[in-house]
């Protein structure tokens, strides 16, 4: 087999089957409330057995059909489920990057170490020296087509080339490599390009070095049969150009870094220095050369054949160049098969220069023609990147069987049963916006006008001064009504019982933001006093833990400034709450002490029959009890609306209309385009228009209120003018009034101390979730600690022997004296006295103190320069 050519290095991914299930089925669990994992067993085992399948592709042509299977359900996989289940996938890397220093071998251990106590079902992204995992299903999938690539690239170089056929194959197998490269350019590099830290395979620059090798190769292959078939120098000279601009293009890309705006800041991905495998940047430069030379040796004869004998010349001294260039790189990491080929063309060179020199000099008497004037060699691209169709348009291909066997059939869509994660996400903003429709602009504006409508009836004393001229004596059947609503609910120990749940909760809320708040002032302090120790020339490789735990910090600044406003509110209820803690009390409380409460007054200063004033007096009341019921049915309209709305939003259920448009967009959209939530506005639109009637209701019901509370203050007027009354009705009249109004404010406390419980409850689970995310953010920075300790502590002492290898070893008082020793010693008793004084916060600061960092063996002596 001739080794003149190349193949992608293979990627290779460890079976995670069970991390991969668990995080499917707690997925499904967490966010589809409408069904239950049991009921995709069968597929999710069907999904786990095939990326199984794509652990380490072999390279035969059997190998191709699981990577397109498992693509096509990834894709489709990908339109239920978010980018991050929660899950890593790991992979290796085919171009793994150089480690130029030592501190890049400590990173990569550390980051290994993490891996392993955290394993893929931890979700988190990590990097070692030779893989990358990241918790990204787009990442997943540019690998995977990377996977593919590779094995495309491995089948065309197992080709023979003997043979036409052969040579057809292998180029077909390259432009497909190049196909799928450029497909995960196009579309998987974007999505990709943000995570952290980067896959080195995934860069733009080096996935265009490799398409542009595969192309080259292709290319080459078709050069080969043009020279087998024996077609025109010309057209032959055409061809190997070609050839020569793909290797220089894809040397290029690796070699140089694009040019860039200086008004914007390049993407460091386009800068990175990337690194080629042992001998690949040789091989492409020999490569370059060689076909550039066989260009312009081939266009030579078709000179000759043409009587150009001066161009003949010319550019066989271009080709000779050429073909020195080409050996002098030959000479380090390049096959015996290429330069073989290249020491075969210079003799071919040499003979042809002389023959042509004498024929020149004897006969045709020529000028040779300098390199600058030759007419350049038009290039004929014969290839071209194929992406085959199982990649452009997997989900097509996911039925049971093919369509009349012309296309492959990777069976039935696994999850197709649940809703597409875009629908899903589709479904929840209708209801939010269904919500707050109902919630902002229907039951606000009803308490809103109610508000209005309650605080002017206060203004007027009313209708307590109605009530006690109309009843003298007993209770009010109005008052009896809300005295047993307030009995039935609990009354005042209710509220107050809410009120102390609320402030337990929020105490709670302040307690787990101040223990996440001491864990990162405890890494931050114990970070301090390690880099001190250490000093700042001792090549110490990681940042400060002031410059990485700053957003933490400003997370809780913000939790901070959140819980000042809430305590703020609350403090204004708890005033509220004692300022009418008596009359809620009166009004809660048993008939007996209601009927104390308010006094009775003369029954015949309500009556008056047959004067004058008494017929005022009864014409004014009656005037204003019937603008009162006028505005209690208006308020029971507007409850009975808001009930409505309410009950309509309970039943209104878009998810039918948002699965059959789903299915019609689906039919429309090719390729891998996911269905998504701006997909479905004009269908939001529609429907949210069915709640219009009821602002539009409402709308009209504050015009109604409004004229209606100018009529009861003209009939209040006429009635205080007309009514008589004594020290005793104005006393019952205010004690109607105040329980009229200790009945508004239990309402108002009842709604404000439900907002704060559910508020607080709320805040919990979100600070709680901080929390535990400074626990894993401050465990990472112990492992970092402890590894880059150790390590400095090997480093120290690797240097030590190497300056001074005959050195005697210390004593071991000489080590106690040390300072170095005792900036250690000083910086363990400021650790043990921080953590005398802080209390036991949280878990990670109840771990035993690390181990003595850099710790040798005794008689080792370590020393750190200044």
């Amino acid at each position: 087999m001739p080794r003149n050519i190349l193949a992608v290095p293979p990627k290779r991914t460890p079976s995670i089957s069970s991390a991969l299930t668990t995080a499917i089925r707690n997925y499904i669990s967490e966010n589809y409330t409408d069904t239950h994992p049991d009921a995709f067993s069968n597929d999710l085992r069907e999904f786990v057995r095939l990326r199984d399948q794509i652990n380490t592709p072999e390279v035969h042509v059997s190998g191709i059909q699981p990577l397109l299977r498992y693509h096509a359900q990834l894709v489709f996989f990908s339109t239920k489920f978010p980018a991050n289940i929660n899950l890593s996938f790991p992979w290796s890397l085919s171009f793994p990057p150089s480690l130029p220093s030592w501190t890049t071998t400590i990173s990569g251990a550390m980051e290994a170490t993490k891996s392993a106590e955290a394993g893929t079902a931890s979700g988190i992204s990590y990097a070692t020296s030779d893989s990358v995992a990241h918790p990204d299903l787009a990442f997943e999938r540019a690998n995977l087509l990377f996977s593919l690539a590779a094995l495309y690239s491995a089948l065309g170089c197992a080709e023979s080339r003997a043979e036409n056929e052969s040579i057809k194959r292998a180029t077909a197998w390259f432009q497909n490599a190049a196909g799928v490269l450029q497909h995960i350019i196009d579309h998987l590099v974007e999505p990709t390009r943000h995570l952290s830290p980067p896959s080195a395979d995934l860069n733009p620059r080096l996935l265009s070095c490799v398409r542009d090798l595969m192309l080259a190769q292709a290319q080459e292959c078709f050069w080969q049969k043009a020279v087998m078939d024996r077609l025109k120098d010309a057209t032959i000279a055409k061809l190997a150009a070609k050839v020569a601009d793909y290797y220089a293009s894809a040397l290029q890309a690796v070699t140089e870094a694009p040019a860039s705006d200086d008004s914007t800041k390049p993407d460091p991905a386009d800068t990175a220095k990337l690194t080629l495998p042992s001998g690949w940047a040789n091989h492409l430069t020999v490569k370059r050369w060689h076909f550039a030379a066989a260009a312009q040796y081939r266009k030579a004869c078709d000179d000759l054949a043409a009587n150009r004998y001066g161009d003949e010349l010319g550019r066989l001294h271009v080709a000779e160049q050429n073909v020195k260039k080409a050996l002098d790189s030959a000479k380090r990491g390049v096959s015996n098969a290429i330069t073989s080929d290249l020491e075969s063309l210079q003799a071919i060179l040499k003979n042809n220069v002389a023959r042509a020199t004498r024929d020149n000099d004897l006969i045709y008497l020529e000028a040779v023609t300098p390199a600058a004037q030759l007419s350049p060699i038009q290039p004929a691209a014969m290839v071209k990147p194929v992406v085959p169709a199982e990649v452009a348009q997997p989900i097509a291909h996911l039925r049971d069987a093919a369509a009349g066997g012309s296309r492959s059939a990777y069976g039935r869509p696994l999850f197709a049963e649940l809703v597409p994660y875009g629908v899903h996400l589709a479904i929840s903003i209708y209801d939010d916006r269904k919500d707050s429709l109902v919630r902002d602009a229907i039951a606000s504006k009803r308490d809103e006008l109610d508000a209005i409508a309650t605080s002017t009836l206060q203004s007027l004393n009313l209708p307590g001064s109605l009530q006690a001229l109309e009843q003298p004596m007993g209770l009010p059947p109005s008052l009896l009504r809300k005295h047993e609503e307030v009995v039935a609910e609990g009354g005042l120990e209710r509220l107050q019982r809410i009120a102390h749940d609320v402030a337990r909760i929020a105490a709670t809320d302040r307690d787990t933001l101040a223990e996440a708040l001491a864990l990162i002032e405890h890494e931050e302090r114990e970070d301090e006093s390690v880099r001190s120790s250490f000093g700042e020339q001792s090549g110490w490789a990681r940042q400060s833990s002031a410059e990485v735990n700053a957003e933490l910090k400003a997370q809780a600044a913000e939790y901070h400034g959140t819980l000042m406003k809430a305590a703020a509110s609350d403090d204004i209820v708890r005033r509220k709450l004692e300022d009418w803690e008596d009359l809620i009390g009166v009004l809660g409380g048993n008939v007996v002490g209601l009927e104390a409460f308010v006094p009775s007054s003369n029954p015949n200063l309500s009556t008056g029959a047959g004067a004058r004033g008494s017929d005022e007096q009864v014409t004014a009341v009656r005037a204003l009890r019937e603008q009162l019921e006028h505005l209690d049915d208006l308020l029971d309209s507007r409850s009975a609306c808001v009930t409505e709305a309410k009950s309509l939003a309970a039943s209104d259920d878009i998810r039918p209309l948002v699965l059959r448009e789903a299915a019609s967009l689906s039919t429309n959209i090719s390729g891998t385009s996911e269905v998504s939530a701006a997909d479905f506005e004009e269908l939001f639109d529609q429907q949210l228009r069915k709640y219009s009637r009821y602002t539009s209701d409402l709308s009209h019901s504050s015009a109604q209120q409004e004229t209606l509370l100018k009529r009861i203050e003209e009939c209040n007027a006429a009635f205080v003018n007309a009514r008589r009354s004594d020290a005793t009705i104005q006393r019952r009249e205010k004690a109607l009034q105040n329980l009229d109004s200790a009945y508004v404010k239990y309402r108002e406390l009842s709604s404000n101390l439900v907002e704060g419980l559910e508020f607080y409850n709320g805040l919990a689970k979100i600070l709680s979730g901080y929390r535990d995310g400074v626990k894993e953010w401050a465990r990472a920075r112990q492992v970092d600690l402890h590894w880059l300790v150790h390590q400095m502590g090997r480093m120290s002492v690797e240097q030590q022997q190497h300056e001074a290898p005959q050195a005697p070893l210390a004593q071991p008082q000489q080590i106690q004296s040390s300072p170095a020793r005792q900036t250690r010693s000083k910086t363990r008793t400021s650790q043990q006295q921080h953590q005398q004084q802080e209390p036991p916060a949280s878990p990670l600061q109840q771990q035993p103190p690390p181990p003595q960092w850099g710790a040798m063996p005794p008689g080792a002596k370590i020393q750190f320069r200044d």
